[in-house]
């Protein structure tokens, strides 16, 4: 059985039932970025995007609507700022994403993991690249 991370049982406690599937099994790695993503770190994004789903947060509003072709995702697609152990709580989002899809099923919210983007210049370029 997986430990649970810190992000997922202060969701619980907050009365938020959530859980973040098809993450990845290695770290992602985006080029001109210092480090790697592990799969924790994908997961606290995903359990934040869920959190913030009705509330979004900083000044771009995360999680927002991205518009990329995914027929592997389908349905609307949710980037929220990645960051590295500690999910985004708002100010500078820095360049990369990860990309979800959100359903309930059952009584849970469920957060799809669709790959992780980053912005090849700043923020709000409009202008991405998928990572490995």
């Amino acid at each position: 059985m997986k430990p649970l991370s810190l992000f997922t049982v202060l969701l619980a406690a907050s009365g938020i039932n959530a859980t973040v599937t098809n993450l990845p099994t290695k770290d992602v790695k985006c080029s001109g970025v210092s480090r790697a993503f592990k799969p924790s770190d994908i997961e606290n994004a995903g359990n934040a995007a869920i959190k913030h789903k009705d509330s979004p947060i900083g000044d771009r509003k995360y999680p927002h609507i991205y518009h990329f072709d995914r027929s592997d995702c389908p349905g609307d697609l949710y980037g929220f700022p990645l960051s590295w152990t500690i999910a985004y709580t708002g100010g500078d989002p820095g360049l990369v994403r990860g990309i979800f899809t959100f359903k309930k099923v059952g009584n849970t919210w469920e957060a799809r993991y669709c790959g992780t983007y980053a912005h090849k210049t700043k923020p709000g370029d409009n202008n991405f690249y998928i990572c490995n």
